[in-house]
């Protein structure tokens, strides 16, 4: 900013006042780039571009199961931004030979904000043993209790009670050959869904030994499921109280045994219900299921595909929840996509809950931003 100014050289006050007013009108102006104005400013926008890259590493990292490729977490543990703002200004005489002399006045102020971010790998052993361990079965109720739904909870997260299976074989890498016998499993979650929300499923604890029960009330207007509930799963139809373990070689009737998945093992089934460009099939990259008669299996049949599908585009899709590239390709959840949102949604408080308390191990990669 110049502007020119005709005063008596020994005019330092009024110069001194004009310096003054002027910076004061420039801190007024960035006034609203400080304090707390300045802190609602930034904080929407890091915690948007935060939940969004953590959601992208998690669509990534499913994606990377379907072609067998290697995940990695990485967690964004700090983030500090410095808030700067410079003034300068100067001032020139030069004279006009009259007895008068000219005063350049120069201000100038400069804003600006330096970010910094801290990830940290997420490994070691501690992380590994919380991807690998299956989740306690009082996790899954607890789930249920605050409000999830427990068809989807048990269908993504259950892999066998008693004998009925949930598609044991896609816990790992997606396998050749289509699950078999996971119908008696839907039919069950079905009725569980059912069951819950009607409360006359729940879970208890033993009063001494403190281990988990399950209740299967005898409610008059609910027999008909309750009934059908204890059929599929062999037990004692005279009682309504039956311990959990996970002990399979001995089945007995007054006894759920629950096989529960780990995280890694939900995310592998979760990554068979993703969509492959067919030239990537034609190459052998990835795996394409069959049944036994040699006809492709449709995943979304199984508990798991109902309620999760990661799509795929040859060019960015406009209305996506989350969007990644990866080999050449768009693989997205679609935003209307209400189910696999859920689902999505459920796998990473499974995270926060299994996997959270695990410490980084490692350096942290710090970026400065600019």
């Amino acid at each position: 900013m110049n502007r020119r100014i005709k005063a008596p050289l020994g005019s330092y006050k009024y110069i001194a006042g004009l310096f003054s007013a002027i910076f004061s009108l420039l801190i007024s102006g960035c006034n609203n780039s400080f304090g707390p104005d300045g802190l609602r400013g930034t904080h929407p926008l890091y915690n948007e571009a935060i939940v969004s890259t953590i959601n992208e590493q998690f669509v990534q990292n499913i994606v990377r199961l379907h072609y067998r490729d290697p995940t990695f977490f990485l967690d964004v543990s700090n983030v500090a931004a410095t808030l700067k703002l410079e003034f300068s200004g100067g001032l020139y005489q030069s004279s006009l030979g009259s007895g008068s002399d000219i005063l350049k006045l120069n201000a100038l102020s400069t804003y600006s904000t330096q970010p910094t971010i801290s990830y940290s790998p997420l490994q070691g052993e501690n992380f590994v043993k919380s991807m690998l361990s299956p989740i306690p079965v009082e996790a899954l109720f607890s789930l249920i209790a605050s409000g999830w739904n427990g068809g989807r909870v048990f269908g993504v997260c259950v892999e066998r009670v008693n004998g009925l299976e949930n598609a044991p074989s896609a816990s790992g890498p997606t396998p050749s050959l289509a699950p078999e016998k996971d119908q008696p499993f839907n039919r069950l979650m079905e009725l569980m869904v059912k069951a819950v929300d009607n409360k006359v499923v729940m879970l208890h604890a033993d009063p001494k030994t403190k281990e988990p029960m399950l209740g299967i009330s005898a409610s008059p207007d609910h027999s008909a499921v309750t009934s059908e509930i204890k059929q599929l799963l062999g037990l004692d139809e005279n009682i309504d109280i039956y311990r959990i373990n996970g002990e399979f070689t001995k089945p007995r009737p007054d006894t759920v045994s629950i096989r529960t998945r780990s995280l890694m093992s939900i995310m592998f089934y979760l990554s068979h219900h993703v969509d492959s460009p067919e030239l990537h099939k034609q190459e052998g990259l990835v795996t394409v299921t069959r049944d036994k008669h040699g006809t492709e299996f449709d995943w979304g049949k199984t508990a798991a595909g109902k309620s999760f599908h990661i799509l795929q585009s040859d060019t960015y899709p406009e209305k996506a929840f989350v969007a990644i590239p990866y080999r050449g390709y768009w693989f997205y959840l679609a935003d209307n996509d209400l189910e696999s949102k859920s689902t999505f949604m459920l796998l990473t408080q499974l995270f926060r809950l299994e996997a959270g308390a695990a410490k980084s191990v490692g350096p942290a990669l710090t970026i400065p931003l600019r």
